[in-house]
């Protein structure tokens, strides 16, 4: 039977272009049956999804996705966290640190195109940001001021490591993001798993408390789910999945969701009702 869920996508309120009601809307009509919405740093989509979950007759959950920063690959992860208390101590006042200092990363960005000649103003940048700023709406302000054509054109030209727009990221250690999930009541889960490295680098999150692993994502092949699974059902960790769903006009917009199995499907859903 199985059951399609997905656990990574993003709404307006970081870098996404739906609003949360838009997107459970579109789940619904993709034949999702359980969404957690996991805007990067912000939990604040949360009362229009769950709003939006109970007129739509979804399952909705709220999780988040938290940026990392370091000097190597295994430290410049993403880690999901599934299962959070949002009202939990000290824990929006965290995401309200980490989401301060991408403004001061997308300022240096700003700067560093405005050094290139081009006419960018940090206002441009905050105006289709509801919360979260990233470097996705600066290549949305560059689109818009016509010197690209779509957000993957300003990345590649200006925003990826040895890029002449690129600051480095400015977000918490692997290890604080991964402690204040699990403060939390969450679990820690790493998103994206190809971008840590290999498994070495895997070991290195395990050991600071990583709780599960993305395997059924939409960018991963055959070889890759499978790989990726069995290291996860090794080590003991749970097996997340999704699409990293942003929306129309970001280049990330295929079908939401990813198919599941009956029990990798009750295991996830064991952990999202402990909080949210």
């Amino acid at each position: 039977m199985g059951k399609r869920v997905e656990l990574h996508c993003h709404t307006i309120f970081s870098d996404g272009t739906l609003t949360p009601a838009e997107l459970v809307s579109r789940a619904k009509k993709s034949g999702v049956e359980l969404l957690t919405l996991t805007d990067h740093d912000s939990v604040s989509g949360g009362a229009e999804l769950f709003a939006a979950g109970r007129e739509h007759g979804l399952d909705v959950r709220l999780g988040i996705e938290i940026n990392c920063a370091g000097e190597g690959a295994a430290d410049r992860v993403h880690i999901l966290g599934y299962g959070i208390d949002p009202e939990s101590p000290g824990f929006q006042e965290r995401l309200a640190e980490f989401r301060e200092r991408r403004t001061v990363r997308a300022s240096r960005i700003v700067d560093n195109l405005r050094g290139l000649g081009f006419g960018i103003e940090l206002a441009q940048v905050r105006a289709n940001a509801h919360e979260t700023i990233g470097r996705p709406h600066v290549a949305d302000a560059l689109k818009r001021l016509g010197v690209v054509k779509s957000r993957k054109e300003a990345f590649d030209r200006f925003l990826v490591r040895g890029k002449p727009g690129f600051v480095e990221s400015m977000g918490p250690s692997p290890a604080e993001a991964i402690a204040l999930i699990r403060d939390a009541g969450g679990t820690a889960c790493l998103a994206h798993p190809q971008t840590a490295g290999k498994e070495p680098e895997l070991e290195q999150l395990r050991a600071l408390g990583l709780q599960g692993v993305e395997v059924n994502y939409a960018g991963h092949s055959p070889s890759q789910v499978r790989a990726y699974g069995n290291w996860a059902e090794a080590k003991g960790l749970l097996a997340v999945g999704g699409s990293d769903f942003h929306g129309p006009g970001t280049g990330r917009e295929e079908r939401l969701g990813v198919d599941y199995g009956d029990a990798e499907a009750g295991a996830v859903e064991e952990v999202l009702s402990r909080c949210s």
